[in-house]
């Protein structure tokens, strides 16, 4: 697999079919390379983002206005199964890379161009970030509430768009599998993360008929609720688990109370239903909360932070994280891959690549000679740290 792309969305994409086996070779400018080696906390120049979507990757530097750099891409396209790129449309094209040249080279290819806004429409050909899609797929108005708008405070739309490219690419070798043909694959940050939202958070904008009964989506249910000592997750939406929560919180008048006969009032007085969780509970520590919503499996777990969530006893079970060591970045955490094939733990314990790290092997492997590897680095067309 080659990538050709700076920030998360198709590294992490290329990372989750590393993890899956898919050798990656990464395409890098050859001075700065990938600008997420810099953002946020680092070490030997090389941040952790840049690692949490790079691992077991080799780095290739390599400037591709040069005619040298577009022949290695080129060469790598040949021989590759995939090739991954976030280019503004248009670029691959300019740089003499373009889906159509590629697949001629190699009718087996899959081919995709991740983009922000899409290959059409008045935003085609602008940057997008991550918290610029929250914005236009209208997920700043749903955290904030139309009126207002808020960010996820995560790169969301970054994430949504590259699990969506990794399991376009799976389906797209399967069909190969079936043709023996390769095929290009557009997919935009935009369209992929409206779809993504749009199950739950758009399902007040689903049914158009007259007759629809609306109502609250679900997640508004959904309850944190603040204890002494901390607070807990929950939901809380069947009859008896709102019995028992009156058990706990000493309201038997509130059982006969029209407003909570039902989920669907329930769900059409959620402000006074809240009003109910919280204040009942606020004196009360986790343990006797998490002790009442256990016995009554109700769904719920206490919300830990982000530095107590690797303390957790579940997460601990499930040996989701992994700590080990790497030369460049030394001793670190990072999440297992998710899937579990035939029931067996997987590990991505791998570095992340130093810009250019295998610059000069993966130049030998696509036929440079020795001397024109050093022509290229000396001349500031190829790196290698």
């Amino acid at each position: 697999m080659v990538e050709l792309s700076t920030m998360v969305t198709c590294s992490l994409a290329a990372m989750t079919l590393r993890s899956q086996g898919a050798r990656v070779i990464k395409v890098e400018p050859v001075r700065i390379g990938d600008p997420m080696r810099m953002l946020g906390s680092q070490k030997a120049g090389t941040s952790a983002l840049f690692h949490n979507c790079n691992r077991g990757k080799r780095s290739l530097a390599i400037n591709l206005k040069h005619e040298s750099g577009v022949e290695a891409v080129r060469r790598l396209a040949t021989r590759a199964d995939v090739l991954l790129n976030n280019y503004r449309p248009g670029v691959m094209d300019q740089l003499g890379l373009g889906s159509d040249a590629l697949r001629e080279l190699n009718p087996g290819l899959i081919n995709v161009s991740v983009t922000g806004f899409g290959t059409r429409g008045p935003l085609h050909d602008r940057p997008a970030y991550d918290h610029v899609i929250q914005g236009i797929a209208g997920i700043t108005g749903l955290q904030g509430g139309d009126d207002e708008f808020e960010f996820v405070r995560m790169l969301m739309c970054d994430k949504v768009t590259a699990y969506t490219t990794a399991q376009a690419v799976t389906a797209a070798l399967l069909a190969r599998h079936s043709t023996g043909e390769g095929q290009h694959i557009d997919i935009s940050m935009l369209h992929a993360c409206l779809a993504f939202m749009w199950p739950d958070g758009m399902m007040h904008r689903t049914l158009h008929d007259d007759d629809v009964l609306h109502m609250p989506p679900i997640s508004e249910s959904y309850q944190t609720i603040q204890a002494r000592d901390g607070a807990i997750a929950a939901s809380i939406l069947q009859d008896k688990h709102w019995q028992a929560v009156l058990d706990l919180v000493g309201r038997e008048e509130l059982r006969t109370d029209p407003r909570f006969a039902t989920l669907a009032s329930r769900f059409m007085n959620l402000e006074a239903f809240s009003a109910v969780l919280k204040d009942g509970m606020c004196h009360l520590t986790v343990a006797e909360i998490m002790t009442a919503f256990e016995a009554a499996d109700i769904p719920s777990a206490p919300c830990e932070s982000r530095d107590s969530v690797t303390q957790n006893e579940q997460i601990d079970a499930l040996a989701v994280l992994e700590t080990y060591v790497t030369e460049n970045l030394g001793r670190l955490t990072a999440p297992r891959p998710p899937v579990q094939f035939d029931g067996a733990a997987t590990s991505l314990a791998e570095p992340s690549p130093g810009l250019g790290q295998h610059s000069r092997e993966v130049m030998m492997e696509l036929g440079f000679t020795t001397e024109q590897v050093d022509e290229l680095l000396a001349a500031g067309k190829l790196g290698v740290s």
